[in-house]
């Protein structure tokens, strides 16, 4: 469950600039409903449902993937990972400064019967990188310090995030549109955990260290946004089919 947004990523951050065969919605406004999954697990269906442009749920049809938004105002502050049953797997929390930036993540999940807690504090810097303190420990308290990292960004997207205790990870992008401008809130998480996600354009690659684990491709509609997708990630396949 650490990869939170990586996740949410590849099944949700496309979307068309048409809803199903209705051509009157613009390309600023329509929200992604359904994907299609098909894996070595075979098919899975997941839906999405929004407030707005808020995100509010992220659940498949057998709530294994079952994510659940809160917002305060225009910024995300809570994503829960819950179990079938209801139960509270994980939980993620965002706090921001006076300027609207992220200022801390917390991950907080349920391991082996116990609790478990990871913590990130940003300092924005003035190349426009953003530098990170990591720390571990219980879900009290995240008194252990667990490295540092360096995000760096390229028009907008994340393209490398170097860490001391980690191995490093470069993002490519594709130059087409994204489901993840219309999501309210989006683009200041979208660097949280670890994990870059593709906010405008399409992520194609992520290398982690020297090795590529993942690659994706993409068919795309007439207005540049993706139809379907195929998420390669270490030799494993899974085709995505959207719905609008």
């Amino acid at each position: 469950m650490k990869k939170i947004l990586c996740l949410f990523g590849a099944l949700a951050l496309v979307l068309t600039s048409c809803s199903s065969n209705d051509s009157s919605n613009s390309s600023d406004s329509v929200l992604l409903k359904k994907v299609i999954l098909t894996g070595t697990g075979g098919k899975t269906t997941v839906n999405y449902t929004y407030d707005g442009n808020k995100i509010v749920s992220v659940i498949d049809d057998a709530k294994e993937i079952n994510m659940h938004y809160t917002y305060a105002g225009d910024v995300i502050t809570k994503l829960e990972f819950k179990l079938p049953d209801g139960s509270v797997e994980q939980t993620n929390t965002f706090t921001y400064g006076a300027d609207g930036k992220l200022a801390t993540f917390l991950r907080v999940e349920l391991e082996n019967g116990k609790l478990s807690g990871h913590k990130e504090v940003y300092t924005y810097n003035a190349d426009g990188t953003i530098s990170v303190q990591l720390y571990g420990g219980d879900d009290k308290t995240q008194t252990d310090k667990g490295g540092t990292a360096i995000i760096k960004f390229l028009d907008g997207e994340v393209s490398e995030i170097t860490y001391t205790n980690s191995p490093n990870h470069k993002y490519v992008y594709d130059s087409k549109n994204n489901a993840a401008k219309n999501i309210l809130g989006f683009n200041k998480i979208a660097f949280v955990d670890g994990e870059g996600t593709g906010v405008f354009h399409n992520e194609v690659s992520d290398t982690s260290g020297t090795t590529v684990w993942s690659t994706y491709s993409y068919t795309y509609n007439a207005d540049g946004y993706p139809q379907t997708s195929v998420d390669n990630t270490e030799g494993l396949k899974t085709t995505s089919e959207y719905f609008y």
